[in-house]
């Protein structure tokens, strides 16, 4: 059978490997170049620990308080749009205490198994950066770790198998050299990891390069529409025509899906993050720094800043604003943060 997957993000990248796995005869089409998609520029968490939905109680109300900050962490933007509205009414629905209770219960299911699927991606020969420190959440003041104690509250009863150790600023500090002095408390978890998404998806893409996946970059899809029993796939170059599609486009995935009649309850979000270089003090764990609610990752040449989380997403734009308030927000958490050379 013949299968496009339309999307090279982490996901179409997996997916293909996964039906070439299977025997399948993949093609895999990617608008722009492989890596510089939003899969490639976060902060690289695999992070069973944070098995929780987006979509919890009181995230609503809190987003719209944070709407009207610019310097909000978490804004939701009000909008006059009724896809919008209705995706809003159908988040709002999800936060409830049940809902998410199930949904924590889903994602930890689906979980379950994620760790052993990185080290299968390894044992297969997929090169990619990997970290298994952990992660080590900062707190500013002591009672401020409060959402972390109760996240890990809600999930060891169901049934989590990590477990959390609650340390102070100073032993945080003996347990990471990079922690600053404004630290009062943190909690480090046992079986999170994290990844250079990049070096992920370069792995990726060559190893589905040697499975024999034809992989197409720059190359948009202009329409995707039913031919007889098979499906056509136009593009600036070419028709393509195949047994089954897979789109693995994320936030643009009703442009493809819209003119056949179909559209997902999808909403765009948006995060900002930056690399910085030469840091004096470079962490030992991937830092959440619960106050401004940032993600640090350190990697072999840089450590990642990431942050935000914008809905909906309304353009493509970095405000440079952004950027330096991610510099200035971590200061305060970590030691001898002298350089931030991007």
């Amino acid at each position: 059978m013949t299968v496009a997957v339309i999307g090279g993000g982490v996901v179409g990248l997996s997916t293909a490997r996964s039906l070439r796995r299977r025997g399948e005869d993949v093609t895999l089409i990617e608008r722009g170049s492989i890596g510089q998609s939003a899969s490639g520029v976060n902060a690289g968490w695999i992070t069973p620990s944070l098995s929780t939905p987006l979509a919890s109680p009181g995230i609503v109300g809190l987003g719209l308080k944070h709407a009207f900050d610019p310097n909000g962490a978490l804004p939701i933007r009000p909008r006059l749009d009724t896809d919008w509205i209705r995706w809003l009414w159908k988040f709002a629905r999800a936060s409830r205490p049940a809902a998410y209770e199930n949904g924590v219960r889903a994602l930890l299911h689906l979980n379950k198994h994620t760790l052993d699927l990185f080290d299968e991606l390894r044992s297969e020969g997929v090169n990619f950066e990997m970290h298994s420190a952990g992660i080590l959440a900062l707190a500013q003041s002591s009672d401020g770790l409060g959402w972390f104690t109760q996240l890990f509250e809600h999930l060891l009863p169901m049934g989590f198998p990590g477990r959390v150790e609650y340390l102070s600023g100073d032993e945080a500090r003996r347990r990471d050299s990079s922690v600053g002095p404004g630290v009062k408390a943190a909690a480090h978890t046992s079986i999170d990891r994290h990844v250079n998404p990049e070096s992920l998806l370069e792995g990726l893409h060559e190893r589905i390069t040697e499975m024999g996946v034809t992989v197409l970059q720059d190359t948009p899809v202009k329409s995707l529409s039913p031919a007889r029993a098979k499906w056509s796939i136009r593009t600036p170059n070419e028709t393509i025509t195949v047994d089954r599609v897979v789109v693995a486009l994320g936030a643009a995935t009703n442009a493809v899906l819209a003119p056949l009649g179909v559209r997902l309850p999808i909403v765009g979000a948006k995060g900002y993050s930056i690399d910085l270089h030469d840091i004096d003090t470079s962490p030992c764990h991937a830092l959440y720094l619960m106050e401004p609610k940032l993600g640090l990752s350190p990697y072999q040449n840089a450590v990642r800043i990431a942050g935000a989380f914008e809905v909906p997403a309304s353009d493509e734009r970095i405000p440079e604003r952004r950027i330096r308030l991610l510099l200035d927000q971590v200061q305060p958490y970590l030691a001898g943060l002298t350089s931030s050379r991007p």
